[in-house]
């Protein structure tokens, strides 16, 4: 191995194409992965393929040569495998989807080394990974770049790049919504694609209550793009209020990451803001249902909390379910026991909030 990570370094145009066909919060995962990289090979090249609807999840990673936007469809798919066998050789293939696609995209990238899982279609990698430790996924997606020479797993978090168009946008949008630079704002995003990772409305809305009852804040309320019948409910729930602002327009993953980024603190769902607020460094907590929290959140608990109600059933892993016992039955006193500490720390100390150097501040 020290062989090859020596013979590599010696490449002085190395490229890397990295394969990730999945959605925001999984692109946005493996973020990581481009500055250990850079940090392995100073000189390399890396591009990156992802389907449309995760492209904006890249932001203005400076560690991205290339984004490469791939259709569902298979007219997409075949003109790029032409492409791919044609004009764009790669030195390093790595597969984090292990589907067929990104197997037929790794067989045509024609890359001495092709690195994914150990998975009976994978047969012609030339490195081929047991990851099966239940451990957070932005950590278990450095272990692929053990066969380049990586041996320190530390350096794993996420990291989110906001692009200055977008943060124009955000501040444009905030002060249309009256938010001053000077309002102490806790976030709550509401919507989440699966029933199963979606606390319910009258709980937020309930939680919104309780938290400018206590605190000296504006509660700012994001929601995703089709999620029209949860605003309504939750806006017939709390009426008027001066100190709770709704933002329902639709707004692009850039625009939610400058968003975030001014908050004090984040309160959401296990769904794609809850990763753009971890890569920000924003303090969060997530609600957790049907999935792991071990799997999706940082092991930094005290920046990164998280709740869920203790059931039998879960972690259950599903989509959807009859009984959303572990929404329904987790009632907003109980996330406000948790979250009070919580906003008396960072919203005290406006420092602890952000990282600057992860993202621009307003």
């Amino acid at each position: 191995m020290k062989q090859l990570k020596e013979k590599l370094k010696r490449s002085k145009k190395l490229k890397i194409l990295i394969i990730r066909l999945k959605p925001v919060g999984d692109t946005i995962l493996i973020s990581a992965v481009f500055r250990n990289l850079k940090r392995l090979f100073p000189n390399c090249n890396i591009d990156i393929v992802v389907y449309p609807s995760a492209k904006d999840a890249i932001g203005a990673n400076p560690y991205i040569n290339n984004i490469i936007i791939l259709k569902r469809t298979n007219l997409s798919k075949l003109l790029f495998y032409l492409k791919l066998i044609f004009t764009s050789h790669y030195d390093i293939t790595i597969d984090y989807i292990n589907n067929p696609t990104s197997t037929f995209i790794t067989l045509f990238s024609a890359a001495k080394i092709k690195i994914g899982k150990n998975i009976a279609r994978n047969f012609f990698y030339t490195h081929k990974l047991n990851i099966d430790e239940n451990i957070y996924s932005a950590i278990k997606s450095l272990y692929l770049l053990k066969p380049l020479g990586l041996k320190n797993f530390n350096d794993y978090m996420p990291e989110f790049f906001i692009k200055e168009n977008d943060l124009k946008k955000a501040k444009n949008i905030l002060k249309k919504a009256g938010i001053t630079s000077k309002d102490k704002i806790i976030g709550i995003f509401v919507s989440a694609k699966y029933p199963t990772r979606k606390y319910i409305p009258e709980g937020f809305a309930e939680l919104a209550k309780k938290i400018i009852n206590k605190f000296d804040c504006k509660v700012l309320l994001l929601f995703g793009k089709n999620d029209i019948e949860t605003y309504r409910s939750i806006k017939k729930d709390l009426g008027k209020n001066r100190d709770i602002i709704y933002i329902s327009d639709k707004i692009t993953i850039g625009e939610m990451a400058a968003i975030i980024s001014r908050l004090r603190y984040f309160i959401t769902n296990d769904t794609g803001p809850k990763h753009l607020a971890t890569a920000l460094n924003i303090p969060t907590l997530t609600i957790f249902g049907a999935t792991d929290e071990t799997t999706w959140n940082p092991p930094d608990f005290k920046r990164f909390a998280t709740i869920r109600k203790k059931l039998p059933c879960a972690p259950c892993n599903k989509l959807s379910c009859d009984s959303l016992e572990c929404m329904k039955n987790l009632s907003p006193d109980e996330i406000f026991k948790k979250i009070k500490p919580l906003l008396r720390r960072f919203l005290k100390n406006a420092r602890a909030n952000r990282d600057l150097n992860r993202s621009s501040s307003f």
